[in-house]
């Protein structure tokens, strides 16, 4: 088996985005809002996370969405509870520890503790009829 390597470049980050999105599509408890109510699709969804998580981890500048705003619509769609953000984060965490080992790695566990917490409370905020978005 090779060792794990840690996340240095762009092509890393798109094998763990595309592992994870392969992971989320056939989970029970998430995949249905990728399926049914996004409608996922692989071809742009997936070079929008790439860059998302390539800014988030690599400094880079290619990302151009509003993950606050794009989440709290989903959730009018589709109510988003503190489980939808504890499975993605357990396959999200999953899929680095198969393939990824090091300090990017690590700060990417961090990112996503606080992105949950982050997610969660804005969209329990957005849930009242005053929130300013």
């Amino acid at each position: 088996m090779t060792a794990k390597t840690d996340i240095k470049n762009r092509e890393d980050i798109k094998m763990l985005v595309e592992l994870f999105y392969r992971k989320v599509i056939i989970d029970p408890l998430i995949g249905v809002i990728f399926n049914d109510v996004l409608v996922f699709r692989w071809d742009s969804h997936i070079p929008v996370m790439v860059d998302f998580w390539e800014s988030v981890l690599l400094g880079a500048s290619a990302y151009k969405g509003n993950t606050m705003r794009a989440h709290i619509g989903l959730d009018k769609k589709h109510p988003l509870g503190p489980e939808h953000f504890e499975r993605w984060k357990k396959l999200f965490f999953e899929t680095l520890d198969e393939h990824f080992a090091g300090d990017v790695a690590l700060e990417a566990k961090r990112k996503v503790e606080l992105m949950e917490v982050l997610m969660q409370t804005k969209i329990a905020q957005s849930r009242n009829p005053n929130f300013i978005q």
